[in-house]
């Protein structure tokens, strides 16, 4: 058997399908959509502003496929980028390379779709987190975060404690991580009321701190917290 001959033969069919998905997108393109993101401060390399739903369909039409991909994400184009995270064989992917992966994330548009077309599906997920936490950039820590939020059955107390300690450690902040943490530690005592508790510690955290947004995470969660031990 000729590998070099074989692998040529597949790295060729990569090429072809990465552009023909590129065909595709360009065709799908949204111009009011993409406006409509620009204003929001939502930039991307290259955006064609196509829907998720549009997106899910056009990853149907391949088999999953880690090289291919890994190509599309790479290109750093927004559409080519979610339609690559659904084409991973998530068994297939380590931490390692989820870390590299999660390191080309330009938006926090970016950060939560990932999340869930990708990195909580991961079987690693958990593990991804705990090397995540302590990344320096935003979009990395709001991806664990927002992947965090998926998969809060799987996570031990001391991650989620964490996940919290990273954020109050954190010299800025934004709104936009504000409502993720809020998010993730509401969705923590939902999804688990055995934590109750712990989620009503952390959040007394965030009441007395001078940071612009612990207000707004402290009530929100609280007020979350005040309805479930209600029902």
């Amino acid at each position: 058997m000729n590998l070099q001959k074989t692998y040529t033969i597949e790295n060729k069919s990569i090429t072809v399908q990465v552009n023909q998905i590129k065909r595709i997108i360009r065709g799908s393109m949204n111009g009011v959509t993409v406006e409509s993101m620009e204003q929001k401060g939502i930039h991307y390399k290259e955006n064609y502003g196509v829907a998720l739903p549009r997106l899910r369909e056009i990853a149907k039409q391949y088999e999953p496929n880690l090289q291919l991909a890994t190509q599309l994400w790479f290109l750093g184009i927004r559409e080519s980028m979610i339609i690559g995270s659904l084409l991973v064989p998530t068994n297939e992917m380590t931490t390692a390379m989820a870390i590299k992966w999660c390191e080309q994330i330009p938006t926090h548009e970016l950060s939560e779709i990932a999340a869930m077309t990708l990195f909580s599906r991961l079987p690693n997920a958990a593990n991804l987190i705990e090397r995540l936490v302590n990344h320096t950039s935003e979009f990395v820590f709001l991806t664990s975060i927002a992947t965090a939020t998926r998969i809060t059955e799987q996570l031990s107390d001391k991650l989620i404690e964490q996940l919290v300690a990273r954020y109050n450690d954190a010299k800025d902040s934004t709104f936009t991580v504000a409502q993720a943490m809020a998010t993730f530690l509401s969705r923590v005592a939902s999804d688990q009321q055995t934590r109750l508790s712990l989620v009503e510690n952390l959040t007394s955290q965030f009441a007395e701190r001078e940071e612009p947004y612990a207000r707004f995470i402290f009530e929100y969660v609280t007020k979350e917290l005040e309805y479930l031990k209600q029902i």
